[in-house]
């Protein structure tokens, strides 16, 4: 194996992963939590069972730790998450931090603080969130496990806990 392709070729996953996440990954969701009448069905072309689902939150009937295995499950798991927003006036979601770790040539995680906002800018809630994504058969990237909590921080590096050994 040439390294140095290799590396290259992992570099260029880093940079599709993320131009992938937030220009259309990202568009996809906020378009459906935002439209009132839109249910999550879109964000099926992103999201693929099994997907792994450990998210903190005080509201018990939105913290979930399990699998979403089928698509119904995908998608109810979705509607809990997207339910409140809605109902909030959720419009747009701002990005205070964000990175993007590449594994391999074929998967990467994304780290972000999304902050969720109203049309006048209003913060409905703010995110810590770590996603794992791969690229499936055709190339495309799919998100197959999300891990989140809510934070007050600004920066990744205040968000999650790290310990070295």
């Amino acid at each position: 194996m040439d390294l140095e392709q290799y590396r290259d070729d992992v570099a260029r996953a880093a940079e599709g992963a993320r131009d992938w996440f937030f220009h259309q990954y990202l568009y996809a969701w906020t378009a459906a939590a935002a439209d009132p009448s839109a249910g999550p069905g879109p964000v099926l072309d992103y999201w693929v069972p099994p997907l792994s689902v450990s998210v903190d939150d005080p509201d018990p009937a939105r913290a979930v730790h399990g699998w979403c295995t089928d698509p119904d499950s995908v998608l109810a798991y979705l509607a809990a998450q997207q339910e409140p927003l809605k109902a909030a006036g959720y419009t747009h979601t701002e990005v205070p931090d964000s990175r993007v770790t590449a594994y391999s040539s074929h998967s990467a995680g994304i780290e972000v603080i999304w902050s969720r906002r109203t049309a006048d800018n209003t913060e409905i809630e703010r995110l810590a969130v770590h996603f794992e994504v791969r690229r499936d058969g055709s190339g495309a990237w799919r998100v197959i496990a999300i891990a989140a909590h809510p934070t007050g921080a600004d920066r990744i590096a205040d968000a999650f806990v790290t310990v070295n050994p």
